[in-house]
């Protein structure tokens, strides 16, 4: 009997990937990280703090947003936001921001 060829379960490349992280439905269409604006986003996030000690570079963080939640950017904010104090703690965005690449590469 000959040993069967493992399939290769990647997501393909050109094929939108439906995600929910901390309860936001999100459809992300993979092209978006094929994009240099997107990685001047993450290139400025990244080295905020390396470069002018300012963090100005972490600002980038709302347009990446945007462009990564689409049409659920809102909804992503909304669930995000302290009940009680009505802010959108930096710590919480990061946390959602793993949780995004980890549902879009769960074995990286």
């Amino acid at each position: 009997m000959a040993a069967t060829k493992p399939q290769d379960h990647k997501q393909p490349k050109d094929q939108t990937k439906d995600i929910t992280a901390m309860g936001v439905d999100l459809t992300i269409d993979p092209a978006i990280f094929d994009d240099l604006d997107m990685t001047e986003y993450l290139y400025e996030i990244e080295h905020s703090q390396q470069e002018d000690g300012q963090g100005s570079g972490a600002l980038n963080i709302v347009p990446f947003l945007r462009k990564l939640c689409g049409s659920a950017y809102g909804k992503a904010k909304n669930v995000l936001r302290d009940p009680q104090s009505g802010r959108i703690p930096m710590e919480r965005v990061g946390e959602f921001i793993n949780e995004v690449f980890g549902e879009l590469a769960p074995n990286s």
